[in-house]
Order: C-alpha cells, then sequence, then structure tokens
C-alpha cells in the first residue's frame, strides 16, 4: 500500500478512534466507583467503531 493522502485520511482515523476510546476508558477507570461492566465495553466497542467510520467509508470511496 502506498503511502498517500487518501491512506493517511483513514490511519488518522483509526488513531483518532484509539485516541478517544482510551481515554474515555481512563476517565471511567478514574471516576466510576464500579467501573467493571463499562471498562470491559469501551475497549469492546472499538470494532464496532473502526467498521462505522472507517471501513465503510473506505469501501463506499474504492466504488467511485
Amino acid at each position: 500500500m502506498k503511502i498517500n493522502r487518501e491512506n493517511v485520511k483513514w490511519a488518522a482515523r483509526i488513531m483518532s478512534i484509539l485516541i478517544v476510546v482510551a481515554v474515555a476508558d481512563g476517565l471511567v477507570a478514574t471516576f466510576v466507583r464500579r467501573p467493571f461492566p463499562w471498562v470491559a465495553i469501551i475497549p469492546g466497542s472499538i470494532p464496532l467503531l473502526v467498521t462505522v467510520f472507517v471501513i465503510r467509508p473506505m469501501y463506499r470511496a474504492e466504488k467511485r
């Protein structure tokens, strides 16, 4: 895969998802009294978020 403007855009989307999830997970673990379900659910949402915000738009862009 060549590094071009389009590939950097998708990589930036993935990195922003990972950063947001890590920050949310850290905040929940820090401030919630019983964080157990949330510290498992929040990182578990990464595949769903990547599918919605990266894979589907990338697939649509390739179809054009």
